[in-house]
Order: C-alpha cells, then structure tokens, then sequence
C-alpha cells in the first residue's frame, strides 16, 4: 500500500491552489480524457445545505433499480475514495491511483502553479472513472456555487436545487438574488428543474434562468409536497403527493424536518426520470428510500447516553440541528463538541447551537484535522464573553473523543464535517 500513497500526496498537493472559478481547466482535461463526462445521464444537484443527503438517496434506490450508478459528493469523512462513488462502493486505492498516473502524464511539464486544483482534479478523475464503469447514470452533487463549478461542465438533463442559504458570499455574493444567480448556472437547455422552496429573490432568478433555458421547473409546495406523519431518533414516516399521484407512508432513516424536503425532492426527481427512461418499481422507491446509509446527518452512534454526529457546518445547518434536537430529545440536556472552519460564519453558528442554552451542560472546542480550522481558543474565548456555560478547549481530536466518552452525559459533535470524520476514523 506505502507504493500508493505518493500519487494520494500529489493530489492531496493540489488543495494549496485554493478556489479557482472557471471551467476551462476541467474542460481542457475532460477532453484529453476523451471526454468522458459525455457518456451518461446526469443529474446535477445544487444548493447550500441537503445536496449530499439528496444526491445520496437518489443515487442509492437507482443502483438498488439495477442501473450503474455513479455518485460524487463532497467533503469525505475518512478516506477520499468516499467522494467517488460507483453502485455505493467508494474507487479503491488502486483505481485512483491509476487514474492519477492518468492524469499526471496529461499535466507532463506543465508548471506546478498551473495545474488544476484539488477539487478540479478529482472531478476530471471521477467523470472519467464512472465511464470505464459504463455508468448508466451519474448523481453529482454540486460543490461550491454551480455556475464556476467544475462539476458544471456535466450535459445533465436533471437538476435538483436543494435550499439556498447565505454562504460563501466572499464568493458567490451577499443577497440571495447573487447566490441563486450562481447555484442556477448548472440548468441546462431543455432540461428538467426541481427546486426546494426557496426565498423570493431566489426563486425569481431560479424561474427566470429556466424560462431562458426553456427547462421544465418543478417546486417544492406547488407541483409536490410532502407530510411527515410520525419521527422518532432514527427515522421519519411521510406521505408524498404531486397533483394525483401520492406516496403514503414512506420512511426515511435521514432524520429532521428538514430532510423532509429533501426527500421530496428525490421522489420527484425519480418520478422524472422515469420520464427519461430510467423507471424505477414503487416497491424499488419505498426500499430505497427506507435503507440509504448517510453517516454524520444526525447520524445516532450511541444511545445510553446520547451521542449524535451531525455534519451541519453553517448557520442554516446548525439551525436545523438545534430545532431536530429539541424535537426529537425535547427534555434532554446535551453537551457539545465542537469545531468550525475558517471560512464559516462561526460567531452566528454558536449564537444558534447555544440559543437557550439553559439545557446545555457543557460546549468542548477541538481543532478538526485541516488547516481551514478556526483555533478552538478564539471560539472557546467568544463563548466564555457571552455566555454562562462550561467551556473546554481539547485541541486534540482524539483526546477530546476520550473526554466525551469518560463523562457519561448526552453530546452532540457538529461544526465541520471535517471534525465528523476524524471521530468517525478514532471511533473504528
């Protein structure tokens, strides 16, 4: 395995060249792929919070349909394979290391400073894998934005647009109207739209740019809608209805309200792309849609006493997870631990997680395993000024997963997916 690991650096490397908007780079290297991306049904799935949750359901009842079905996503939890999905079983080492000797005969001589970036790379890698898999059909959640997005070099003819929330504005702009002008940049000429309820201003650009790409738009509330019907700590029951046709009794394993939603969005997507030719059997949807595994979306761990993971790395994030905690453990106190990246709005996260904290007994901030983390002391020092609560500081992932687990209370571990997968990677 050692003889592997040299490829995973150099594309590990590539994360020093940051955010770069633009498609040529990824476009430029697709084609000297051959331009596998070409070569399948795509769906595109876009949005700030519940992109993974839905490309991951989707993804999963059409393999469970019998279609080849590739699936990327992003962050990973524990090992990078994860992001590159084929029928829910991650590229292996060997597979990605092969594709990056690919791509490192392509960039030959090139200078270093310009190559593609890390997040360029690995879609180039992922597109060209799924077409040796003979992909049917590839899921791909959208990573920052849409509209840049290497991912939005996919001809897709199904976008999903998950709820658009006030994130990356050093990027992508400060109002909802220029958020949603960039998420809708990946709707394509003549493809299908299905979109979350969304803000006014978002919706107005979202409805626009399908009437400029004369795409079909579906909307949460309008065209489909869902009723939850009964939840508990690890699952939800609801019905789904679009006009005549309903779904009753579906369950999710995804819980919180606002996986509700999203999960509409995913019966309506596959409704649509039955229309495409890709059927899929009403016994096929209710199994697919009751056993998808996401971990670290509210994802239960232990249960005497309570541990939740849950990957919610912004305030609209932390805002669903406050309100499912509350619903599902409503007389519970919890302790955090907690660690946040750089580049998110951290002061407005832990003035939500710690809203009415009178049933909070303690918050310990860690440092999670990347160089984008926020130094748990400058959280650890705005809760002490504004807060009367516990506070912690245990840099150490590890040390502060023995710490949680010698207390014998209730926790809750959010603030980066990053810090989910290194107690993910500690706890097996």
């Amino acid at each position: 395995m050692k003889s592997l690991l040299p490829e995973i650096k150099f594309l590990q490397r590539l994360t020093d060249f940051g955010i770069k908007l633009g498609l040529d780079k990824t476009r430029n290297l697709l084609e000297a792929f051959g331009n596998p991306h070409r070569g399948y049904y795509s769906v595109l799935v876009a949005g700030t919070n519940g992109k993974g949750s839905v490309a991951k359901t989707l993804a999963h009842i059409l393999t469970l349909a019998g279609y080849r079905t590739g699936l990327y996503t992003s962050p990973h939890l524990v090992y990078i394979g994860e992001r590159v999905m084929f029928n829910e079983k991650p590229i292996n080492k060997k597979q990605l290391v092969l594709k990056i000797r690919q791509l490192q005969e392509i960039l030959g001589s090139q200078p270093y400073h310009l190559y593609p970036t890390f997040f360029e790379t690995l879609t180039v890698i992922a597109f060209s894998f799924f077409a040796d898999m003979k992909a049917d059909v590839v899921v791909c959640e959208v990573g920052m934005g849409g509209r840049f997005d290497a991912t939005n070099v996919l001809p897709a003819s199904l976008e999903i647009i998950t709820k658009i929330g006030l994130e990356h504005m050093q990027f992508l702009g400060k109002t909802y109207h220029e958020i949603a002008n960039e998420k809708a940049g990946i709707i394509k000429q003549g493809s299908t739209v299905i979109s979350a309820m969304q803000k006014d201003d978002a919706m107005r650009v979202i409805q626009n740019r399908a009437r400029e790409k004369k795409a079909n738009i579906y909307k949460y509330g309008k065209d489909f809608i869902v009723r939850r019907t009964a939840f508990s700590a690890s699952r939800q029951v609801f019905n789904f209805y679009a006009g005549q046709e309903r779904f009753l009794s579906m369950e999710t394993p995804l819980v919180g309200r606002h996986q509700m939603e999203n999960m509409a969005l995913v019966v309506q997507s596959v409704r649509m792309m039955e229309k495409a030719g890709f059927p899929v059997k009403e016994e096929v949807l209710y199994k697919g849609m009751a056993t998808v595994v996401w971990p670290c979306r509210f994802h239960l761990i232990k249960k005497d006493p309570v541990i939740v993971i849950d990957g919610a790395h912004n305030p609209d994030g932390i805002r669903a997870l406050h309100g499912t905690i509350r619903e599902v453990f409503p007389e519970t106190r919890f302790s955090f631990l907690t660690g946040i990246l750089k580049d998110k709005n951290w002061n407005r996260m832990l003035k939500i997680l710690l809203h009415r904290n009178n049933n909070t007994d303690e918050i310990v901030f860690t440092r999670p395993g990347t160089n984008r983390a926020v130094d748990p002391e400058i959280l650890a020092d705005f809760v002490r000024s504004k807060y009367k609560i516990n506070v912690t500081v245990i840099p150490e992932p590890a040390a502060a997963l023995k710490y949680v687990l010698n207390t014998n209370r209730n926790w809750c571990i959010c603030g980066s997916l990053y810090l989910c997968g290194d107690i993910l990677s500690l706890m097996q």
